[in-house]
């Protein structure tokens, strides 16, 4: 079977949908409940993700869907106690301090893909486009910690090295940092080549098995963020199938909050030319609040940049500097046709979008 076709068809079927929420309460078929590996008794942690306008539940590779409604945020990790009875099961939350206590680690360990049947690449493509795990893990101080409970001064070293720096940003260290985000780690060893050193995977899969045994909460937290790459390399494998080019990942910074961000070029059609290139961005800073920026640059290195802001100052400061912008572009060889700055988030809209040119421009 060809290894492509067999990550579209995977995500197909994959939403397990509960009957009713009552309460913070989930109620499951038992059928479900196999497949998610479940065991009476046991404390699960899961994350809350948004898929389109759809809030859902992420555990165990497994999607579920949940009423609107809930008390929960997107992001958020929440605890659930799985419990058997008469009508099926029932995953109750429970309070995160009473999850992370002496009886967590006598509990049974959440069942892996092949215990339930599902494979890895199955349970990969029915993961949500790069969720928030390795960009939670990559926000100040939360890997500092996790590296210091691992007790192994190479592994905070090595992290170190890959962290790129926002004041001392250039193309050299971004192009490092992109082929040492693990994305590529795969391509390089079936080349027969040395992988990039430092490389991010690596690392986590290093502290994953410094962490185990006596931090198996944070060991899993590593494991989620490993499953954010590898995810992000399935959804490339089955772009590539559809004649696209996309790959996404989470860049480190020493001096700034964790940056994601995703390559896209739609397919090309027989008889048109070469479609644009994109490159997303998205970061949340404490002085700028959250920001987007999408590039679209086509074979004549022209630009288009259309940029989302929460703060109303950022969006008057990003009018002021546009001319600056254009200026630095073209002394770099680019020229910008267009920048326009919305006032708001960036909606959730396919890559296949109106290019810039059909937006109202607010610069002007």
């Amino acid at each position: 079977m060809n290894p492509l076709q067999g990550t579209e068809q995977t995500a197909l079927p994959g939403r397990l949908n509960p009957f009713y929420l009552d309460g913070r309460t989930i109620t499951l078929l038992l059928p479900i409940a196999q497949q998610l590996g479940l065991r009476d008794g046991q404390i699960i942690q899961a994350a809350l993700e948004m898929r389109g306008e759809t809030l859902k539940l992420l555990y165990n590779g497994q999607l579920i869907d949940l009423p609107p409604g809930l008390r929960f945020r997107p992001g958020e990790q929440v605890w659930l106690r799985a419990n058997r009875n008469a009508g099926g099961w029932t995953l109750r939350a429970v309070d995160a301090r009473a999850a992370n206590g002496p009886t967590q680690a006598s509990l049974p360990a959440p069942a892996s893909a092949a215990d339930t049947g599902i494979s890895r690449l199955a349970a990969l493509a029915l993961r949500p486009p790069m969720s928030p795990s390795l960009l939670n893990l990559f926000q100040p101080g939360v890997m500092s910690g996790l590296l210091q409970s691992s007790g192994d001064p190479a592994l905070a070293s090595l992290f170190q090295s890959m962290q790129l720096s926002m004041r001392g940003l250039t193309p050299g260290a971004l192009q490092g940092a992109v082929l040492s985000s693990g994305f590529w780690l795969e391509a390089f060893l079936g080349r027969g080549q040395p992988s990039p050193s430092p490389d991010t995977k690596t690392l986590l899969r290093k502290m994953i098995r410094a962490l185990a045994d006596k931090e198996p909460v944070k060991s899993e937290q590593l494991r989620r963020a490993v499953d954010d790459i590898e995810s992000a390399q399935v959804d490339s494998l089955a772009a590539q199938s559809r004649g696209e080019l996309a790959f996404s990942m989470v860049l480190p910074f020493v001096d700034a909050n964790p940056v994601e961000i995703k390559f896209f070029r739609p397919p090309r059609r027989p008889g048109q030319q070469k479609t644009p290139f994109s490159v997303d961005i998205h970061t949340e800073n404490e002085e700028l609040g959250e920001i987007w920026l999408k590039t679209s640059i086509t074979e004549a290195a022209h630009v288009d940049l259309m940029m989302w802001a929460l703060k109303a100052s950022v969006v008057r400061l990003a009018k002021r500097h546009s001319n600056a912008l254009g200026e630095r572009l073209a002394f770099a060889g680019l020229t910008m046709d267009s920048f326009h700055v919305f006032h708001s988030a960036r909606p959730s809209l396919p890559d296949s979008w109106a290019p810039p040119g059909a937006m109202l421009d607010v610069v002007a």
